[in-house]
């Protein structure tokens, strides 16, 4: 995975004032109370969603293979202390892991990032406890582009290859997809592989404008 660490490690300090103006109608659906929970936080990025889950008083981990996104999140720590223990890791593994199980994983609009789809979802299922909640957010996978006049915004996929074309791609030009690139996957592609990683569905949700633009999944590991 150090291709990825390369992606955003070059990216970060672009990535924190784009992030600034990015809409939160993605966030995962959480439970209604977390408080006393041990959470982790996969993916973390700059810590946005860790904080929340700090204020309603879980007690978060959070994890992501950049050490320069990490650093960002850190500062943020440091001006308002919430308890988050950052760690630089590869969460498609569970090396960073000290082995007491978490009551509740999210990873928010990160799944696009991480190559290795199946060993993620095995990452989240093998540290929560039997019954455990799982919520990630995402990019639509079918979200087929807009034009709003100013500014064309890109399908999930490879404008080249079409929806099923699964893979890394690049635009090689500007936004996120431009800097680091992302992952496309088809709908059936992450439903099936969060089945077959332990998990029962619970909730969809899609946040939609006139088309779907994020993609929302709740479930629970099966015991």
């Amino acid at each position: 995975m150090a291709v990825r660490e390369a992606r955003y490690d070059s990216a970060a300090d672009w990535y924190v004032g784009f992030a600034r103006d990015w809409a939160v109608d993605a966030r995962p659906f959480l439970p209604g109370d977390v408080s006393g929970q041990r959470v982790l936080d996969m993916g973390c990025g700059l810590g946005e969603l860790s904080r929340v889950l700090a204020h309603r008083g879980a007690s978060v981990t959070a994890v992501d293979l950049s050490a320069k996104m990490l650093e960002y999140a850190a500062d943020r720590e440091a001006d308002e202390p919430l308890g988050i223990r950052y760690l630089v890791g590869d969460v498609t593994t569970t090396e960073w892991w000290d082995g007491e199980p978490f009551n509740g994983v999210v990873c928010n609009m990160a799944l696009m990032d991480i190559d290795d789809l199946d060993a993620a979802l095995s990452t989240a299922a093998r540290v929560l406890h039997p019954g455990g909640w799982f919520s990630y957010s995402l990019l639509h996978p079918c979200f087929p582009g807009l034009r709003d006049g100013a500014s064309d915004q890109l399908s999930s996929w490879p404008p080249d290859g079409g929806y099923a074309a699964e893979g890394w791609w690049t635009t090689e030009g500007a936004g996120v997809r431009g800097r680091v690139g992302a992952n496309h996957r088809m709908l059936s592609t992450y439903l099936n592989a969060t089945m077959g990683a332990g998990f029962a569905l619970e909730e969809l949700g899609e946040a939609t404008t006139e088309v779907p633009r994020f993609l929302i999944v709740r479930c629970r590991r099966r015991t």
